[in-house]
């Protein structure tokens, strides 16, 4: 009791943060689509909803909304069956990896996790859930599980109880009288429940209703069984009978106090010893019902959870994007956009609606109405633009989105610019977005005849001259001295520089790079430079870096690095495949891969941190993106399960001290976490003292940040009270000068 008791007041405080506008440095927090709720279920306190990637639940006396997950204690985000026990006061939550989760009275956590860690090959989905006394009977692809709700483990589970023992998926379960009732994909099976029955004696079972139809929903209705066979409504009592003759998608059959339900596309028949009702309701992919007797329900694509009060629906809908995919999001500027993709594994159309969602504020908004927003689809590019403070946002459709101050302000296509349209189809397929040091926007176009263009500072267009193998770039970016660099969708890479004038071309520079030139695969799928003058080129195999030298564009060379990491010898970032790279404010490399979040130092000695779904709360291992807020460093990864953020210690250094914040300040008794120091310099000198001017502990800045662990320099904890930060420059000629109140544990 005291560790779920610990568990629940760790929930509390996560949840806090997560609703604020910060988080703590190095805490994690989910940025999920709540919209597409799939499935819900009512306790005796809330309404508990889940989408394709997250779950939430809605307060039912103030109708606040709480978004779950990995980071509140759960098992996973992927919710597949949400069931309640009234008597035991216990919501059984089944996740897509076979975990199972036991909420007891809406507050502790127990996890089972027996047949999750099962070495089975093939879908291990929690596919529904029903009780009986004080177990629940688990559905599965593998079987049927028993876990026990008074010991929180599973006690038996039955699998090739199928004909002549073959195994056989179990879809829904019941127990009728002294039977239990198992549906499968060709109708129905039955066995004695008894403890005195092995029912992983196949002879046991038999069919009930031997079907080449799947039976779904089985449900206990006076003594009797209702099921559902392709879309129709049964009823088991020693024979089959037909409960209704007509064919509607069915979303749930279930008995509660109210009566047995049927909620199939609109209607509720509610059947009860007081008179059977009808509720009239539209498309439902998931009910409840409260126990007020209100009707909660969920459509799949629509906005959350709704509840069917008799004033008139309402719907519950947490923040968050608008869709689960994710393409591209911005790694510099105050906000985060991010775009939902659209391009095949040959740089076609995907054609997808999703649109674009913008992270401003705390909050999620996505796809700003706006006349210019119209018929855009398949959003691929975003760019933040520094010197017009605007975000770009291109598609592979129709042209180019402007933002400013979260609002779309303008659309650039063929009727205000140079891009032009493709037959057959006529799309503009626009395939990168950079801003070049002077506040130029670099634009390229993928399969144009004229694939690059500039739009100027002054507001003025120009199409630049590339080679002919430019004409599908699929990806670019820039470099500290502005020279372009583009991944080529034929393979390698080719970069570009304009020289003193972009309207002069006997200046121009141009260079193919390929595996001849040290390329460790043609197969290019990220570019990012820093500030050093070094490019880092990630590829399906590992690394490569460009040092900078000046033979770029007569002798290219690029290298891989060797490391020392914790005494293993090897290439940095080995063969990972890295799909994008975006450097922090202290200069470090966050690198998205196949197999997690890699965090390398800034001059590719080590890799400083690896996350992966084992050790963090990252929602997959596959990173598609990286995206970044620059003046808070916090660090968006953009998963094939949705985007999760991780607060850095470094962020975008002030070119002059700003006002020192310390955060969080005061800093609670028995805060184990970082302490953040912002509006620094870069690389800037950091001491903190006590009142009374004795060292308590001194580091350097990160970027613009610095952090401290709470400890003095021997170790130990210093004394409740006020605390300054002294802070430096680098040459000596600029100090700062903050405070903040400590307060220690034991106090």
């Amino acid at each position: 009791m005291k560790k779920a008791l610990i568990l629940w007041m760790f929930w509390l405080g996560l949840f806090t943060q997560a609703h604020g506008q910060l988080i703590q440095t190095g805490q994690w927090r989910t940025h999920l689509s709540y919209k597409n709720a799939l499935i819900c279920e009512a306790s005796g306190r809330y309404v508990y909803a889940a989408s394709q990637q997250g779950f939430f639940r809605v307060m039912m006396n103030y109708g606040d909304m709480e978004k779950l997950g990995k980071e509140e204690g759960f098992a996973n985000n992927e919710v597949t069956t949400l069931a309640y026990n009234s008597q035991k006061d216990i919501l059984l939550i089944g996740y897509s990896d076979g975990n199972i989760d036991l909420l007891q009275n809406d507050r502790i956590i127990f996890n089972v996790a027996g047949f999750k860690n099962k070495l089975l090959q093939g879908d291990k989905r929690i596919l529904s859930a029903n009780f009986h006394n004080n177990e629940a009977l688990i559905s599965t692809y593998f079987g049927l599980l028993v876990v026990d709700l008074d010991n929180h483990e599973i006690n038996d589970s039955y699998s090739s109880i199928g004909p002549n023992g073959t195994a056989i998926p179990v879809l829904s379960s019941a127990v009728v009288g002294d039977s239990i009732y198992i549906g499968t994909s060709k109708g129905v099976r039955f066995a004695k429940w008894s403890k005195a029955v092995n029912l992983n004696d196949y002879t046991q079972w038999q069919w009930a209703v031997e079907d080449n139809r799947a039976a779904k929903h089985l449900t206990e209705y006076n003594g009797t069984l209702l099921f559902e066979l392709d879309s129709m409504v049964y009823q088991w009592t020693n024979m089959l009978g037909q409960f209704y003759n007509d064919k509607r998608h069915i979303a749930r059959i279930w008995t509660n106090d109210f009566g047995t339900h049927i909620a199939r596309s609109g209607e509720i028949t509610t059947l009860s010893k007081a008179g059977n009702t009808k509720e009239s309701i539209n498309l439902v992919s998931g009910i409840t019902q409260f126990k007020d007797g209100i009707f909660w329900f969920c459509t799949g694509i629509g906005p959350g959870v709704i509840k069917k009060d008799p004033a008139g629906e309402i719907a519950f809908l947490p923040d968050g994007p608008a869709d689960p995919s994710i393409f591209r999001m911005t790694q510099t500027g105050p906000e985060v956009l991010a775009s939902a993709g659209g391009v095949s594994s040959t740089f076609g159309n995907a054609f997808n609606n999703a649109g674009f969602y913008l992270y401003r504020n705390g909050g999620w908004k996505n796809n700003l109405s706006s006349p210019f927003n119209t018929n855009m689809y398949d959003f691929t590019f975003v760019q933040y633009i520094k010197s017009r403070n605007w975000y770009m946002a291109a598609t592979h459709s129709n042209g180019i989105l402007v933002i400013k101050d979260g609002v779309v302000i303008n659309r650039y296509d063929e009727t205000n610019s140079p891009l032009e349209r493709q037959p057959p189809i006529n799309l503009i397929k626009i395939s990168g977005i950079v801003e070049d040091s002077k506040g130029n926007v670099w634009i390229a176009s993928f399969g144009a005849d004229e694939p690059l263009f500039c739009l100027t500072k002054t507001g003025s267009w120009k199409t630049v001259a590339v080679p002919s193998a430019c004409r599908e770039v699929k990806d670019l970016s820039i470099d500290y001295l502005d020279r372009k660099w583009m991944i080529l969708q034929t393979g390698g890479i080719q970069v570009f520089d304009e020289g003193k004038s972009i309207d002069a071309q006997g200046d121009d520079r141009t260079i193919y790079i390929g595996t001849q030139q040290g390329l460790i695969s043609n197969e290019v799928l990220s570019i990012k430079s820093d500030e050093l003058g070094y490019t880092w080129i990630g590829t399906n195999q590992g690394l490569n870096v460009y040092s900078g030298s000046s033979t770029l564009f007569t002798i290219p060379k690029l290298d891989r690095y060797i490391v020392d990491q914790d005494g293993n010898v090897g290439y940095l970032m080995g063969e990972e495949t890295i799909n994008d790279i975006c450097v922090d404010g202290g200069g470090r490399k966050w690198m998205a891969t196949n197999n997690g979040l890699f965090l390398v130092d800034a001059y590719g000695q080590r890799v400083i941190k690896h996350f992966d779904i084992d050790n963090s709360p990252l929602l997959s291992n596959r990173i598609i993106c990286i995206g970044q807020n620059n003046e808070s460093g916090e660090i968006f990864a953009g998963t094939d399960k949705g985007i999760i953020s991780y607060r850095s210690d470094a962020n975008d250094a002030a070119e002059a001290f700003e006002k020192i914040k310390v955060y969080p300040n005061p800093v609670p008794p028995k805060y184990d976490g970082l302490i953040a120091i912002e509006g620094l310099t870069s690389n800037a000198e950091i001491k903190i003292t006590d009142i009374t001017g004795k060292l308590v502990y001194q580091t350097k800045a990160n970027g613009g940040k610095a952090t401290w662990n709470g400890f003095r320099l021997d170790g130990s904890k210093p004394n409740s009270g006020v605390l300054f930060v002294f802070a430096i420059n680098t040459d000596g000629t600029e100090t700062a000068m903050g405070k903040f109140i400590y307060i220690q544990g034991n106090e």
